[in-house]
């Protein structure tokens, strides 16, 4: 019997984050790579890819490196020439929020369309159980290339996948809201489970409530709903259709919340995939990303998680 397998697309890049003596040390993160790396962690026995551009400088090495490192395969990682990896810089304040600076034009992974169409490599592409993308996954591409995205997810869907979609929306990334609403809901209309936060409504559509967030999903006809609605909790849907309310619990400190939304989707997509049912799919990503928030950086380090894992798992 086969493992499931999960591959997420979009853009993974050099993270610069500051140290408490103002110095700079480096990583690697982006929304759909940390969420897949957190899927892993949960459910070892997922076979896991990521799909993006890559370069030939010193850094993509490092970065696929790190993928394997972290159980992600980079047989579907694409190789541009002309272009190299992204980097960004991540400052926190003293409530954990989080300033950035980027470096992203022109990357690789801006590429990815004109690279997966040079390789020629769709075709060669396995049967994907679950694909996963978000918003940036889409901000990252030229227009043209946005549209023959959603065509890419359209035609693995038809092919069997299930696709979800994390709206994770960020205004600088697109040209206005309207330009940003046209692309979502492109993107609703493919995805068979969808990840809205209430802030990605609330600043792109002025839904003020988790009802009005629904309502409009219904039109898209999402089977599988997963609202984060912050301090009241998260609320899932089926269709439209209430399945469940997991009330917020704090985390004991708020120390870094870079990855807070991306574990979220990474454990519950993981845990779902895993069969489990949907209030306990977003208790483990509710459990997981309330530790990811207590540490610095995208990616806790590996032992750490996996003993809350393994304790958190046992008490359930």
């Amino acid at each position: 019997m086969r493992n499931s397998t999960f591959i997420a697309i979009g853009e993974c890049m050099v993270e610069l984050s500051f140290t408490a003596h103002n110095k700079l040390q480096h990583s690697f993160a982006g929304d759909t790579y940390n969420s897949l790396v957190y899927a892993k962690r949960w459910h070892n026995e997922l076979d896991c890819y990521f799909i993006s551009g890559i370069g030939e400088d010193s850094f993509s090495n490092l970065m696929t490196e790190h993928w394997q490192q972290h159980g992600i395969s980079d047989e579907f990682a694409l190789t541009s020439g002309n272009h190299n990896v992204g980097i960004y810089a991540i400052k926190n304040d003293t409530n954990g929020e989080r300033h950035f600076d980027y470096w992203r034009k022109e990357s690789a992974a801006t590429k990815l369309m004109s690279l997966i169409e040079k390789h020629g490599s769709e075709p060669h592409w396995p049967h994907f159980d679950l694909v996963y993308f978000s918003g940036i996954s889409l901000g990252i591409l030229s227009d043209d290339d946005k549209a023959r995205f959603i065509n890419l997810v359209t035609r693995l869907k038809a092919k069997g996948s299930k696709i979800a979609f994390d709206p994770n929306y960020r205004p600088k990334m697109w040209v206005n809201k309207a330009h940003a609403i046209q692309w979502l809901e492109a993107a609703y209309t493919v995805s068979d489970i969808v990840l809205p936060g209430t802030e990605d409504h609330q600043d792109l559509l002025g839904h003020a409530s988790v009802t009005e967030i629904v309502d409009y999903c219904k039109k898209y006809e999402v089977n599988e709903l997963v609202v984060k609605a912050g301090k009241q909790g998260v609320y899932a849907f089926d269709f439209g259709q209430a399945v469940c309310h997991v009330p917020f619990t704090p985390a004991k400190v708020q120390r870094d919340t870079t990855a807070a939304g991306d574990s979220f989707a990474g454990v519950y997509l993981a845990c779902r995939m895993a069969n489990k049912d949907v209030q306990s799919a977003i208790e483990q990503a509710s459990g997981a990303a309330g530790l990811v928030v207590q540490h610095q950086g995208a990616i806790v380090e590996h032992s750490i998680f996996d003993v809350f894992r393994q304790q958190f798992t046992q008490t359930l």
